[in-house]
């Protein structure tokens, strides 16, 4: 039976979701303050998924195409540009990733822009850790074939 507690809910989705017995789940967070690093590092921690750090656009685009991961987190704003300015240069990628955008603006045009431009959501902050899990999880499974090799390797 599934805890009906928000600390319930996030400790079944972190066992449920966001681990594997045979598999772990890369991504990369484009994040430039301490305080949403802090945040997404406490939800992340429990679960079998490899963070990669950057906290600028250039840096982004660099790290991402040295490890390609197939996930993307990326803040709206950034000190050298935008979410558009990353997303714009990933998207032409061979592989490009799935990507979310997070932004403190509950924001429905942004919302509409990030889909309309084929990024894949809008995660809101603070960020929430039952949020955090489940966007990952679901955006993990959209991967298509090829690039799911990329996401799952070895635990070991």
């Amino acid at each position: 039976m599934v805890a009906t507690t928000p600390e319930g809910r996030t400790q079944w989705l972190v066992e449920h979701l966001g681990k594997g017995a045979d598999s772990r789940s890369s991504l990369m967070a484009v994040l430039p303050t301490r305080e949403d690093r802090t945040a997404l590092q406490r939800i992340i921690s429990p679960c079998e998924w490899e963070l990669q750090w950057t906290g600028a656009c250039r840096e982004a685009i660099d790290a991402f195409r040295q490890t390609s991961p197939p996930i993307v987190i990326c803040d709206s704003d950034l000190p050298d540009g935008d979410w558009r300015q990353v997303w714009n240069i990933l998207a032409s990628e061979p592989k490009p990733p799935i990507f979310i955008v997070t932004s403190r603006l509950a924001d429905e045009a942004l919302w509409a822009e990030v889909l309309n431009v084929g990024a894949y959501d809008l995660l809101l902050k603070p960020f929430r850790a039952e949020e955090v899990i489940r966007m990952v999880h679901v955006a993990a499974t959209r991967i298509a074939p090829a690039r799911h090799k990329l996401l799952c390797r070895s635990a070991t």
